[in-house]
């Protein structure tokens, strides 16, 4: 990302919109400033050019580098019960349809294009040719939820020890302003947020137009244990429903998934 001084201000004013705005060289984990921030009460973006324990699921090693967008948004929505849309696991959801919405909106702009179309693989991945360009890491501590994402933008290789990740630029072959990208996700996922409080039906429609493993044989490994079945379903609170091999229906709401080809 460009230094502050490089961002044009007008850019930087209409993402400052949608929260405060802390521009940042290093931090650890965008994740865990923006929750730092949370006693503000107010919504906030963090956007880090590094980060130095930025994690995935399961606290995984999160990869990220100069040519990565990384930030985190703070909200202070209402989760609870009896909002199914809002709980974590539907705004993951929705925020990757935001990020599928943005990414089209750069490179798609003509629906009779044949380029590849940016899918959601559950829980938190967003898939371009069947690989991983983004991921999203949604956490919430009391009233305040952060939305952690990074895509790969500009990498023009990927490390070889991530054969099933890609880049916006690998598969568009274009150059991404990355605070652009940060403005058209902010833009979708707070329109997303605000329809689907209207008109559920149409959002969860699309969540599931967009999914790579609906319809699908998947295997499901959980913290427990192990599932394998086809995915028949995805229900308004962002979970799967699996039916078995053996014909049970188990709804999941995490999990670590596998496509079985």
């Amino acid at each position: 990302m460009a230094p502050p001084e490089q961002i044009p201000g007008e850019l930087l004013n209409r993402i400052a919109r949608f929260g405060r705005l802390y521009l940042l060289d290093t931090v650890t984990s965008t994740n865990d400033f923006a929750f730092s921030l949370a006693d503000k009460k107010e919504p906030a973006i963090v956007v880090a050019q590094k980060q130095t324990k930025g994690r995935g699921r399961f606290r995984r090693h999160w990869f990220a580098d100069e040519n990565s967008l990384t930030f985190s948004l703070l909200l202070f929505p209402a989760i609870n019960s009896s909002a199914p849309d809002f709980s974590t696991a539907a705004i993951t959801q929705i925020a990757g349809l935001a990020l599928c919405q943005a990414v089209e909106t750069l490179f798609i702009t003509n629906p009779a294009q044949s380029l590849p179309k940016p899918m959601l693989r559950w829980p938190n991945d967003v898939l371009l040719e069947g690989k991983k360009v983004a991921g999203i890491l949604c956490e919430q501590r009391n009233q305040a939820l952060v939305i952690g994402v990074g895509v790969n933008v500009n990498q023009p290789t990927i490390p070889e020890n991530l054969p099933d990740a890609t880049s916006l630029f690998l598969v568009y072959h274009q150059l991404t302003d990355r605070m652009t990208l940060l403005e058209n996700f902010l833009t979708n996922l707070f329109s997303l947020l605000k329809k689907v409080t209207q008109d559920r039906k149409v959002i969860w429609d699309e969540v599931r137009s967009r999914s790579a493993i609906l319809h699908h044989r998947v295997e499901i490994k959980t913290l427990l244990r192990r599932y394998v079945g086809t995915v028949i379903d995805i229900d308004d609170a962002g979970r799967i429903i699996l039916r078995t091999d053996s014909g049970k229906l188990t709804l999941f709401s995490a999990g670590q998934v596998r496509q079985l080809r």
